[in-house]
């Protein structure tokens, strides 16, 4: 009892002395605020946040450092409008959603990672616990709604891209090795640099831990090489390959735990592609292959391989002064073969074409205008429109509009999946019906002063023939509509040199076409405080997520604190300290699933 009163006093006096710290500062005229970032994923061409149609955000590498990121799922927890929902401690499955949906593409430098047999029960397609990111990372790009003419059709929700980095003219190595409770340890080696024109950068990480739960150790691996030759000025031939290995217990529910469940998975993708940076875009030509295979055990054995191979091309040019035209080509195949799903092999072919033009009608306004031909060899043809309009007042505020129409394949688990216990047999649903609907957004980027901006919008998604899972029947079902309408805001402060706040707020009103609760969480907030010195960084975020869930899968509301603190020893070294649930609190955010407690990892960070 003693030691947990002295846990919390520690915790809260971390948070009042940061707060007290920022309470004191003075404003400052230089902040980099999101409008000044560069992304590349909302139109596939360079351009900076203020000018993008889209709500986007850029979580640079900077904020990786701060918050102490080394999972994607890490990065994501706290930015506005995105939710993370985890099905436990490390080792266990998280998916990313974005304004109330999981139907999200995730990506990295371009490359889809999503699984065509989708993960947990829900439309989720990528398990964001096992993308462990490490020193090579440039940044994250976060573009929320739909984007469906440049991304495909299940860019419902929106966009992650994580963008890697390429190596630079001075070699860079770093060594990283931390410990922390529940036996976590983290080691990392990353080395980058250049010879001639040859850039190389090589990254690998391992993250483990005892787990919080019997039967809930995990260890995982990962080798990330990135190499570019540098033909011309803009122009390179680029290789990627990623590994990723893990071995994780499988506890199960608290009503349903299990002693032996276990998960191996084995991952790796490579691609290859050329790129040519021209004054209108990019010009981009690439073939990548991305193989990965979960095995262990679970109610019985089991076994999946998933492939997605794929082929992409696309490029831009102005037509005139008024006219920017972005267009490509992709072939994609998903192929799965699972032994619980019937030991057989499934697989869809999607051949697509897209075309965009950007219209600048002056200096301040303009529309951008797109369409997208899915052609799928089992659900057929379908056309995906997409329209935007920017209007830039000033270099300090836009407003931006979009809508783009969607639709969504059921995933092979939906479809094909069985698997039978004493617990009840749970089956896919081979009469699914595609989803198809449409996502709108529109709202104002502001900067408020030199040191104040905000974003705030009003988004609405409607889908026919939305796919749920039905937890009476242990099946998946199509339900007639899903509606959602909501607000988002983010509101970025800097008080000083060394103090920035950010807030965030989202509200979501979601329901079937009877107008009954789908469950989504209807108020979500985030509160971010960061302090930077000469030497040492503090960031302190809190997130709240309202109830979420229905009947008896219903979980409660609930406020995490996660802080981290960075102090450099030297230019060479950096002492680092990451807490997440600081006050310990005992939740959940899946029903009968509880989320971690409180984790500590202290560590050191050198440059060699």
């Amino acid at each position: 009892m003693k030691n947990n009163l002295l846990r919390k006093k520690i915790a809260v006096a971390i948070t009042v002395s940061t707060v007290l710290y920022a309470s004191n500062a003075w404003a400052a005229d230089d902040p980099v605020f999101e409008f000044d970032q560069v992304v590349v994923t909302a139109d596939r061409i360079t351009e900076t946040v203020g000018a993008t149609p889209a709500n986007v955000t850029v979580i640079n590498e900077a904020e990786l450092k701060n918050k102490g990121a080394r999972t994607l799922a890490d990065a994501l927890t706290g930015v506005s409008g995105v939710m993370v929902k985890s099905y436990g401690d490390t080792g266990q499955a998280a998916y990313p959603q974005i304004f109330g949906s999981d139907r999200v593409v995730v990506l990295v430098d371009g490359i889809r990672m999503n699984l065509p047999q989708g993960v947990s029960s829900g439309a989720g397609g990528i398990d964001i616990n096992t993308i462990l990111l490490g020193d090579n990372i440039d940044r994250i790009e976060v573009v929320r709604g739909g984007a469906s003419t440049l991304y495909g059709a299940d860019a419902v929700g929106g966009v992650i891209n994580i963008i890697t980095k390429k190596g630079s003219n001075t070699d860079k190595t770093t060594a990283t090795v931390a410990g922390g409770n529940y036996g976590a340890r983290y080691y990392e080696l990353s080395t980058g640099g250049a010879e001639k024109n040859t850039h190389w950068q090589l990254t690998g990480v391992k993250d483990s831990s005892d787990g919080q739960r019997q039967n809930s150790a995990y260890e995982g691996k990962n080798v990330a090489f990135r190499l570019d030759q540098d033909l011309s000025i803009g122009e390179s031939l680029n290789f990627t390959y990623d590994y990723y290995g893990s071995h994780a217990g499988l506890p199960g529910s608290l009503s349903s735990s299990s002693a032996t469940d276990f998960q191996d998975m084995l991952r790796h993708y490579w691609s290859f592609g050329y790129t040519k940076q021209h004054i209108d875009g990019s010009r981009v030509l690439r073939y990548y292959n991305n193989d990965q295979v979960y095995s262990g055990y679970s109610w019985g054995d089991f076994r999946y391989k998933s492939t997605v191979r794929a082929f992409e091309y696309q490029d831009s040019a102005k037509i005139n002064n008024a006219n920017l035209l972005t267009w490509g080509t992709e072939w994609r195949q998903d192929k799965v073969e699972s032994s619980t799903e019937g030991n057989g092999s499934h697989d869809r072919i999607t051949n697509a074409v897209y075309l965009q033009n950007r219209y600048t009608f002056n200096k301040a306004a303009s529309l951008t205008l797109g369409v997208r031909r899915d052609d799928n060899n089992v659900y057929g043809t379908h056309w995906l429109p997409q329209a935007a309009y920017l209007y830039q007042i000033d270099a300090k505020t836009s407003y931006f509009a979009n809508w783009a129409k969607t639709f969504q394949a059921p995933n092979f688990d939906q479809l094909y999946y069985y698997s039978s216990s004493s617990w009840g047999t749970y089956t896919g649903n081979l009469n699914l019906k595609p989803e198809s609907g449409w996502t709108a957004e529109t709202g104002i980027k502001s900067r408020l002063s030199s040191v104040s901006e905000l974003t705030v919008s009003v988004f609405k998604r409607n889908l026919t023939d939305a796919i749920k899972w039905d937890s009476t029947a242990n099946t998946y079902e199509n339900i007639n509509q899903y509606k959602a309408t909501g607000v988002n805001t983010s509101i970025i402060n800097k008080l000083s040199k060394k103090v920035t706040t950010d807030f965030g707020y989202t509200y979501l009103d979601s329901c079937d076409q009877t107008g009954a609760d789908v469950g989504d969480p209807r108020h979500s907030i985030h509160l971010g405080i960061n302090v930077h010195d000469s030497n040492w960084t503090q960031a302190i975020y809190g997130v709240y997520q309202d109830k979420t869930g229905t009947g008896t899968s219903r979980v409660g509301g609930n406020f995490i604190i996660n802080a981290n603190t960075n102090y450099s020893l030297n230019k060479d070294t950096t002492l680092f300290l990451t807490i997440k649930n600081l006050l310990d609190k005992q939740y959940q955010q899946v029903c009968d699933y509880p989320a971690s407690r409180r984790t500590v990892l202290l560590g050191i960070k050198e440059s060699l």
